[in-house]
Parts: C-alpha cells; sequence; structure tokens
C-alpha cells in the first residue's frame, strides 16, 4: 500500500511539475511575444519622430526667412525708403507660415496597444510628454497665428497687397502703407508671435532628438537581450 501511495505522489508530484513547466515556458513565449511588439512599436515611433524632426527644422528655417523678409520691410518703412523690387519677395512672406505636420501614427498604435507594453518606465514617460505636452505647445502656438491670419491679417492681405505668385507680392500703395497704422501693428504682433514660435520648434526639436538617440540605445539593448 505504501509502494502505492508513494507511487501515487510520485505521479502528482510529476503532473504538478510540468504543469509549472508548462505555464513558465508559456509565460516565458508570451513575453517574448511582448518585446518582440514592443521593439517594433518604438523602431516605428523613432522613425515617426525622425520624421517630425524634420519637419521641425524645415518648419524653423522657413519661419526664419520670413522673419528676415519682415525686418526687411520694416527697415524700408522706418527709413522711409522708396519701393524696390527686392521687397517684391519679402512681401511674399507676409500671409505665409510654415507649421509642422507631425507625425502620430506609431504612438497612436502604442496607446492602442497599452503604454504599459513598453517596460523601460522612464522611456515610456519620455515618448509620452513629446508627444502629450511638447508637440501640442508646438500646435496651440500655431494655432494662434492661424487664428490671427484668418480674423486680421487676410482681411488686410486682400485690400492693401497683390499676391503675383507664392514668391512674389506688391503693396497696391507702398507709400500709402509706410503710414499705415494698422500695417505696423500687424508687423509687430506677427513678428512677436513668429519669433515664439520658432524658439518653440527648435526647443522642441532638441527635446525630438534627444529622444530619437534614446531610443536608439533602448533598441540595441532590447536585441541584444532578444
Amino acid at each position: 500500500m505504501s509502494k502505492y501511495l508513494l507511487y501515487g505522489v510520485g505521479e502528482i508530484l510529476l503532473v504538478v511539475i510540468g504543469i509549472l513547466i508548462a505555464l513558465q515556458i508559456n509565460n516565458w513565449n508570451e513575453d517574448k511575444k511582448l518585446r518582440i511588439i514592443e521593439q517594433e512599436l518604438l523602431y516605428d515611433i523613432r522613425e515617426n519622430l525622425i520624421a517630425s524632426s524634420g519637419e521641425l527644422k524645415k518648419s524653423t528655417t522657413y519661419n526664419k526667412l520670413s522673419i528676415s523678409s519682415y525686418e526687411i520691410i520694416m527697415h524700408y518703412v522706418k527709413e522711409d525708403l522708396p519701393y524696390d523690387s527686392s521687397l517684391d519677395s519679402a512681401f511674399s512672406y507676409f500671409a505665409y507660415w510654415r507649421p509642422p505636420n507631425f507625425t502620430h501614427t506609431a504612438y497612436e498604435t502604442l496607446k492602442s496597444k497599452g503604454l504599459d507594453i513598453i517596460e523601460n518606465d522612464g522611456l515610456k514617460n519620455h515618448i509620452t510628454k513629446v508627444y502629450e505636452e511638447d508637440f501640442l505647445i508646438v500646435t496651440d502656438e500655431l494655432r494662434a497665428e492661424w487664428e490671427m491670419f484668418q480674423s486680421i491679417v487676410l482681411p488686410f492681405v486682400v485690400k492693401h497687397i497683390l499676391y503675383i505668385n507664392e514668391q512674389e507680392a506688391q503693396p497696391n500703395d507702398f507709400e500709402a502703407l509706410k503710414n499705415n497704422k494698422e500695417f505696423k501693428n500687424i508687423m509687430g504682433i506677427k513678428m512677436s508671435i513668429r519669433k515664439n514660435s520658432i524658439y518653440m520648434t527648435e526647443t522642441t526639436k532638441v527635446t525630438v532628438d534627444n529622444l530619437i538617440m534614446v531610443l536608439d540605445e533602448e533598441l540595441e539593448l532590447n536585441k541584444i537581450k532578444m
């Protein structure tokens, strides 16, 4: 009887051990699948951030050119200089600016799968901050300029400036424009808002580029682990 009992207990222990091993293997397989998904998402986020960094650079470059153009125009106004054809290019920037187009596809996918799929809490918080705070600050700043354009700049342009094409524009009466207080006020506000936008895009680009480097390190580390 004791032999049968020992045999039965032994079989039960073997079954329990087998189940525990199977569960462990299953958990390991599931974790490996999650790590593969995490690696793919981090790579996609990195690619999206590279695209967004490029957009921030293009936005900054164009908007700095617009500031230079505004300063040229205001130099002619303050010095009471006659109109010169070189101002055609400067006036073409009056109604335009370049907002960065951020790519959110990979981040939205990450949110749908759950942010906790990223094991590194510091990296997870870094990604969340860039998308939920830094990009939104830039977008809000550009929204302020868009609202100004719609309500103030566009009506003024329709009345006072002729757009020949995207590279050339001319005021209907430059001499009258030089003494137009509304024009000077618009230029002052535009330059202030635009300079702030440039500061925000440059600052955000530094943050984004830093996150890209952190992602590179994390992807390399995960590759070694796998």
